[in-house]
């Protein structure tokens, strides 16, 4: 694949697969309204306990596998032996036949201390039971989706997903309409078996055959995989803990209040510019695993990778600090302009988070699940201790300090590890870019954020700028005309 053919997958697998997350979250909008109207608040709130008891579970028993599945598919595609790619794809289906039937059976025998931690009632034991379907419906498709993506299946995955999120709306409307409260367990299963049976077809299209192998042969040849598994997952429980002390650190300390503006802004960032970093990784994350042993092509894939990164995310970063407070009164209230210090504070931070996103990869593609781990606590270790001691003087706004304090530490530390495992460093292209790009966002920010008088001129200015150096450096790898060729099959 020569240079610009490099470039032009990159942006034809994001534009498909955020375009798909976009109608997703379009989707789920459509489907959040219906059910306030037909269920109220109460059914509002059940929906969203269990979908976070059915994400917990899933997200558990799939002991990371749905990611380094990703990572060995990718390798074995890209080699000419069909017959040890068939059997990677088979030892994968059978370990999230056995993880899925885990799942079901644990969140079975635990129904009723569930019901009583989350509702401290026990009368929601039988439906949680009963939601077991769901969680094993929901592992199996995290299986088929992640051998998909393995093969770099970018438009059958998104396709999958948008027929999913539809056909399960299709379906969900008539069961809350006609039974009410008691539809929400029948609809969860329902939709579930929706989402499998869309991404099992795309599946079975792909004609993967199966190997044969024995349930022993694939635990034996899983166990290895299973270690960069296991460090995801408590990678991911870092995460959620630090979260859960955030928030709870947050609620002691000044009110309930001040919880709900930082999910707000935690929200705005990590979820929305969050976005364009998982269209991105759909298809980079397979393409990088399959060359992980080749230092040179990693460096350039990373560079490549980094280099429409910088181009999408820092316009946007740009008019998200210009346009903050109108966001949160948009997305949410007047009540929530309260959180623009805080939410322009993470807006600045996700510019260093974006740079460091491709380089982190290189971590997950080499098997080098230790080291990952280690960057994540080092991340979340500053982002708490930062937010900690600032807090007292700055208030909510040290959230968002701290934000920014942990990736301008977790960049360099990634960059560090990058280059000591793959020889990375970044192309004089990405540092020009990198210099340019922070100029600007680093005028909008002041504007925004110190100016008292005609703000916003000086930060529209900047995004003009962002938006035209962005367009620049766009033409240089990609035209308009190559977006006709994106119908043709590779």
């Amino acid at each position: 694949m020569n240079k610009n053919a490099s470039y032009k997958q990159i942006i034809k697998s994001t534009s498909i697969f955020g375009g798909s997350q976009f109608l997703i979250i379009l989707i789920g909008i459509i489907r959040t309204k219906i059910v306030a109207v037909l269920l109220g608040p109460v059914g509002v709130g059940i929906i969203g306990i269990y979908q976070s008891i059915i994400d917990m579970m899933r997200s558990g028993y799939s002991l990371g596998l749905d990611t380094a599945g990703v990572k060995e598919i990718a390798e074995a595609d890209g080699k000419e032996d069909r017959d040890a790619f068939h059997k990677t794809v088979t030892r994968f289906n059978r370990w999230f036949k056995a993880l899925a039937l885990a799942g079901l059976v644990s969140c079975v025998v635990f129904c009723y201390p569930i019901s009583l931690w989350v509702f401290e009632d026990s009368s929601y034991a039988l439906p949680i039971a009963l939601l077991s379907m769901s969680v094993f419906l929901a592992i199996l498709t995290t299986g088929k989706s992640s051998v998909l993506q393995g093969m770099r299946k970018i438009p059958e995955m998104a396709k999958s997903a948008i027929l999913g999120s539809l056909f399960g709306l299709i379906f969900s409307i008539p069961v809350y309409y006609f039974w009410g409260l008691e539809g929400i367990v029948p609809a969860f299963i329902g939709t579930g078996l929706i989402s499998f049976l869309c991404v099992e077809f795309y599946y079975r299209k792909q004609h993967v055959k199966d190997s044969g192998m024995s349930n022993n042969e694939a635990f034996k040849t899983g166990l290895g995989t299973l270690k960069l598994g296991i460090f995801i997952v408590i990678s991911a429980l870092v995460s959620t803990v630090s979260m859960l002390l955030v928030r709870a650190f947050i609620t002691r300390n000044t009110d309930i209040d001040a919880a709900g503006l930082f999910q707000a802004a935690w929200t705005i960032t990590n979820v929305y510019l969050g976005l364009i970093l998982r269209s991105m990784g759909s298809d980079f994350f397979p393409r990088l695993s399959a060359v992980a042993d080749k230092k040179e092509q990693v460096k350039n894939l990373v560079n490549e990778q980094s280099y429409i990164v910088l181009i999408i995310a820092s316009p946007v970063i740009v008019g998200m600090l210009l346009f903050s407070d109108f966001a949160l009164t948009i997305l949410y209230s007047d009540k929530f302009a309260q959180a623009n210090g805080l939410l322009c504070w993470q807006i600045a931070g996700s510019f260093f988070k974006v740079l460091s996103w491709p380089i982190a990869f290189i971590m997950l593609a080499k098997n080098k699940g230790l080291l990952f781990f280690i960057t994540e606590v080092i991340y979340y270790a500053v982002y708490l201790l930062s937010s900690y001691l600032l807090y007292p003087r700055y208030g909510l706004e040290a959230l968002g300090i701290g934000y920014l304090a942990a990736y301008i530490v977790y960049l360099p530390v990634v960059f560090i590890i990058g280059y000591r495992v793959s020889a990375f460093g970044w192309r004089k292209n990405v540092l020009i870019m990198t210099v340019i790009n922070l100029v600007l966002i680093a005028a909008a920010f002041y504007s925004t954020q110190y100016m008292d008088g005609h703000k916003l001129l000086p930060g529209a200015i900047a995004l003009c700028l962002a938006l035209l150096y962005a367009y620049f450096n766009l033409r240089k790898v990609f035209s308009l005309k190559d977006i006709k060729g994106w119908h043709k099959k590779e």
